[in-house]
């Protein structure tokens, strides 16, 4: 897959805002703000014809007075000026840019722009992205999220929102929240490729509605949970949630069987995805594929030794310090072997 420009919108050095204003309604005063807040320390550039400076910042009064290309444009104009705007920052070189509103009749024309000028774009129905450790809130979203190991891509704003509400009352920290919405150029594949190879990301959980291109997504979602671990919440397992989804008709059971080649973990309900990204963000990385199972009894422990060699895992086996250190804390009576 390819992975032109997503250095530019995931770590991007310098920012412009399209439709910049001081008007607290307003999409560009809420993107201003909250790249303010969040520490960003690459220049930030409002254009807009109507001010001098919003929030204290200069302003250009068009985007081809810019003093220079922006790696990463946000779009907050009126949806009709979609297509000028992509157009006149696709000839600058600007490499990525965020849509926050468009109508589906733009779909065929934007996309157009994204492959005539390389320029990679999310578009309507996304919340934006959030990326802590590089200081970075180019989201609609008011929550501070903190810095952790856990990357979140989600194909729905309303679930991202639910999601970052939770996180921040338990402290959950993300190195990438990203909420795709409508992906027009962007889709998950070409992340989990790039989570796939960043530092900061130790895990990822995604939240899938529909996949448009199945081998792609199965080859890059392979490739990835070879080096870490990849939990997914896909809705849509009756005909009617899908027929609400606007997805294809498809079978359930395909899609299990998918994820689980693909060597991810599917988690089925809300409650299950808020436990996994509490595990996630404090898990630690696995060194090895060796397991050592403590158990407080010999049903659990067989439970856990069938699914380990059922998955092709391997037993750990204690050496000699660490069986001393053992025995020094348990009664001698549980460290017996059972006669069969």
């Amino acid at each position: 897959m390819s992975q032109r420009g997503l250095d530019a919108l995931l770590r991007p050095k310098s920012i412009a805002v399209i439709g910049a204003s001081e008007q607290p309604e307003r999409a560009g005063s809420v993107i201003i703000k909250n790249l303010l807040s969040s520490g960003f320390t690459g220049p930030i550039l409002p254009v807009t014809p109507n001010k001098n400076a919003v929030m204290g910042i200069l302003t250009y009064p068009t985007i081809d007075k810019l003093p220079f290309s922006p790696d990463l444009a946000v779009i907050c104009t009126n949806s009709d000026r979609n297509l000028t705007c992509l157009k006149q920052l696709g000839k600058m070189g600007c490499k990525a840019a965020i849509i926050l509103s468009s109508p589906p009749s733009q779909f065929v024309k934007l996309k157009a722009l994204t492959q005539e000028y390389n320029i990679r774009l999310l578009r309507h129905n996304s919340l934006g992205i959030l990326a802590p450790w590089q200081q970075l809130n180019a989201s609609f979203s008011p929550i501070p999220i903190l810095k952790g190991k856990l990357a979140f891509i989600s194909q729905s704003a309303a679930v991202s929102n639910i999601i970052l509400d939770w996180a921040q009352q338990r402290k959950i920290g993300f190195s990438y929240f990203i909420a795709l919405g409508n992906s027009l150029d962007i889709d998950i594949d070409d992340l989990l490729d790039f989570l796939a190879r960043e530092n900061k990301t130790s895990a990822i959980l995604l939240y899938i509605e529909h996949i448009q291109q199945a081998r792609r997504f199965l080859s890059a979602a392979r490739s990835a949970s070879r080096n870490k671990p990849i939990l997914v919440v896909k809705s849509g397992r009756t005909q009617q949630a899908q027929y609400l989804l606007g997805e294809v008709q498809s079978f359930d059971a395909a899609y299990d069987a998918a994820i689980q080649r693909a060597g991810l973990l599917r988690v089925q309900d809300t409650h299950e995805m808020f436990s996994a990204v509490e595990t996630l963000s404090h898990m630690s990385p696995l060194k090895g594929d060796r397991l050592s199972i403590i158990s407080n009894g010999n049903g659990p422990a067989a439970m856990a030794l069938d699914e380990l060699f059922r998955r092709k895992g391997k037993l750990a086996i204690l050496n000699a310090n660490t069986q001393q250190k053992i025995q020094a804390i348990f009664p001698q009576s549980l460290l017996e072997p059972k006669s069969n």
